[in-house]
């Protein structure tokens, strides 16, 4: 009888002592996740007090002390020049995170709330304020399996990055973004995108917004959903991690076995022309001409007069390759009936008068010289008018010389 007693009570003490590590376990996790969720919302709000080239240094050293612990500068950091980073994370860095992964029972972890989870912001100062800023999240999306069988988690990450144009670059050469206007339409100061290849194991965007961009608009494309690192019932898609996303429709055709069709292109007349002007590398004033203009002489064959050519009277932004007096052909492949309002480069009237904004030295696919021709954007064709040339400077005001 007092063995059977003895058995009862280790029975008893193994239970409770077993209740007790999963209570500890489960409160350990949930106090990580909670804090790791507390500092991030309050390193976004300390974000959002920036402004783009009025947040001065004396500001930027203030984040760089409080949040110090977290942060780094990449390479020297002065008012000058100063690239400072700041990242909040759980990556697994204790022995029992480590214990857990290389037995593969980190779902164990999960099973208690704790899933990686990541917040980064980050700042370039310039000439004593800051002019730059971005903002990335990450969450892993836990499985319920104790055993992962050598299969990736699932994981979402969005982020946020300001720019001065919205073009891709030689220095910001990201695939993820479309170099078409066609979304400065629905959202001028910003352009999102995602990678091609992350539909299996992942969803991935980013929005590249313009560094003028009105501070509601910022705080709208950057209100993460923080909950998504605490919730027990886990965020799966894009939208629940950041809700504007909700409307970029940038996973809209990886589920479901019939693909949604792409909505059709908006006229051109509803994309600002002050915003092509800011994303431009180069706008050109040209006057078309006729087939019988070309090199003064007669044009005999039908291949000739059907070209479209122009004369290219002055660059109105950056130095360009082409010369003022040049006759260049326009248009090719990237020409749309689009552009013109409908007429494409075929609407191009001799003797007239067009503002151009000219594919060319953004991308290394996009070299171009003095005898290249002159190509555009579906909607890169505007008419010379004095309401144009206003819009123009609206958006080359937006520009600066820092890092393009």
């Amino acid at each position: 009888m007092t063995s059977y007693k003895w058995a009862v009570r280790v029975v008893a003490f193994i239970v409770i002592a077993a209740v007790f590590l999963l209570l500890f376990a489960f409160l350990a996790v949930q106090t990580q996740q909670r804090m790791l969720r507390w500092r991030a919302q309050q390193l976004l709000t300390d974000m959002h007090q920036i402004r783009l080239y009025q947040t001065n240094w004396t500001d930027a050293q203030r984040l760089m002390s409080h949040w110090g612990p977290w942060g780094h500068s990449n390479g020297t950091c002065s008012a000058a020049s100063c690239e400072y980073e700041i990242t909040i994370s759980n990556s697994p860095t204790h022995a029992w995170q480590t214990w857990l992964l290389a037995h593969d029972r980190f779902n164990l972890y999960q099973w208690f709330g704790g899933r990686y989870s990541a917040f980064q912001e980050s700042f370039t100062v310039h000439n004593g304020a800051i002019w730059r800023q971005s903002t990335y999240i990450a969450v892993s999306v836990p499985t319920r399996k104790i055993r992962r069988e050598n299969d990736f988690d699932w994981s979402l990450s969005i982020g946020a990055e300001s720019y001065q144009r919205l073009h891709r670059t030689l220095k910001n050469w990201t695939p993820f973004i479309d170099d078409s206007d066609f979304q400065l339409a629905q959202h001028p100061y910003y352009k999102v995108g995602r990678p091609s290849g992350c539909m299996v194991n992942c969803e991935i965007g980013v929005a590249y917004y313009s560094t003028h961009t009105p501070q509601n608009e910022i705080e709208n494309i950057t209100s993460y959903d923080f909950s998504c690192f605490t919730r027990f019932s886990p965020c799966t898609r894009l939208e629940d991690l950041l809700p504007a996303a909700k409307e970029w429709h940038l996973y809209d055709n990886a589920y479901g076995p019939v693909p949604i069709a792409d909505p059709p292109p908006p006229p051109c007349n509803t994309i600002p022309v002050w915003a092509q002007a800011r994303d431009a590398r180069y706008v050109l004033v040209i006057e078309a001409l006729s087939a019988n203009d070309v090199n003064g002489e007669k044009s005999n064959s039908e291949d000739q007069q059907a070209q479209k050519t122009a004369r290219v009277l002055g660059s109105l932004k950056e130095a360009a390759p082409w010369q003022p007096g040049d006759t260049v052909n326009v248009g090719n492949r990237y020409v749309s009936q689009t552009a013109l309002n409908g007429k494409g480069v075929e609407g191009m009237i001799p003797g007239k008068r067009y503002i151009i904004f000219p594919i060319g030295n953004d991308r290394r696919d996009q070299v171009v010289t003095r005898s290249s021709p002159l190509t555009f954007e579906q909607c890169g064709l505007r008419e010379d008018t004095p309401e144009i040339r206003q819009e123009l400077q609206k958006g080359f005001a937006q520009n600066d010389v820092f890092n393009p």
